[in-house]
């Protein structure tokens, strides 16, 4: 679920940028809107991540690494947040940006679906009655 949310989120800020570019929204409700979901995402992908770990989903918390610690790298030189006085100048880079996210989170929503599909099917598979107490 909490993948579905990120994947939302990078919609939603895609529809942003393209309503920017057609002149639907001005920069400045552009940049709030993009900044009130930028934390949410960075938080909720790295509980994402350390959940995956916990758990012990070690290949599929490895392939979350690398967004995390762009995440990361972005909030360390304080180039997450967009400035309505220089979107424009920045908006194509920043659309790429959430493309890719939204690639990411496409794919790997998908492959956690495959997950627990089955882990499902091993799951009913292991609880069924074994052939040799049925009559």
């Amino acid at each position: 679920m909490l993948t579905a949310a990120l994947l939302f989120c990078a919609i939603y800020t895609l529809v942003l940028f393209s309503d920017l570019m057609i002149d639907h929204i001005n920069p400045i409700e552009l940049c709030d809107k993009v900044n009130f979901l930028i934390y949410p995402e960075f938080f909720g992908h790295v509980f994402l991540t350390i959940t995956l770990l916990a758990k012990g989903h070690w290949l599929i918390a490895l392939l979350n690494v690398p967004l995390v610690a762009y995440n990361v790298n972005r909030y360390r030189q304080k180039k997450h947040l967009l400035d309505n006085t220089r979107v424009f100048s920045v908006v194509g880079r920043e659309q790429r940006i959430c493309e890719v996210k939204m690639g990411f989170f496409l794919l790997t929503f998908f492959v956690y679906l495959y997950c627990f599909v089955m882990s499902m099917i091993k799951l009913e598979s292991d609880t069924s009655i074994p052939e040799k107490l049925v009559p």
